[in-house]
């Protein structure tokens, strides 16, 4: 199996061999596994092959559905609706069933990897730090310059250097006081 947008983890598959006494046997531990320790090797994302012991038919598809039937049975919520049920049944016998395989395969790949993208995004969010308030008035005033190639309007520049409260009097009297010259 292919790596496919991050879904499996080795191009290894993992031989599981199904005796006629309904017991699976995993060949890479040389243990028998239940059906749960199945469902964690796909919840893992290794890629399994299922075959029965003695005519080595692959016994895949059929195993896997009963994973979703016990996982459904311990109350895990249904992907397939009986609509859904329904209209896949129908395919059946189809000459568009050849077709509706693959294309229904290639949705559910785009769909997950997608999902895997939004969770990849949503973990940057929430694990980066927080610019402080005074960063994140600075980087707006940066955008706003490069986006419009101006300053921003007066009052919204931050103060670099802010005028101090202790200046004396005088000078601000000097400075602010109207220029008299005129009269004489």
């Amino acid at each position: 199996m292919q790596l496919f947008f991050g879904l499996f983890k080795a191009d290894a598959v993992r031989i599981l061999k199904k005796y006629p006494n309904r017991r699976i046997y995993d060949t890479q531990t040389s243990s028998f596994v239940a059906l749960a320790e199945i469902r964690q090797m796909i919840i893992d994302r290794e890629s399994i092959q299922v075959v029965h012991s003695k005519t080595g038919k692959d016994l895949t598809r059929s195993v896997l559905m009963q994973v979703i039937t016990e996982m459904e049975s311990e109350g895990h919520e249904s992907l397939l609706t009986n609509r859904v049920l329904e209209e896949l049944i129908r395919f059946y016998g189809d000459k568009l069933v050849a077709m509706m395989g693959p294309y229904l395969e290639q949705q559910i790949l785009q769909s997950l990897a997608s999902q895997d993208r939004w969770r990849e995004q949503l973990t940057k969010a929430f694990t980066q730090p927080y610019p402080s308030p005074d960063q994140a008035f600075k980087q707006m005033l940066d955008h706003y310059k490069t986006i419009t190639g101006q300053k921003p309007p007066l009052g919204t520049e931050p103060a670099d250097n802010p005028p101090s409260k202790e200046q004396p009097a005088s000078e601000n009297a000097e400075s602010d006081a109207p220029n008299d010259d005129s009269g004489k």
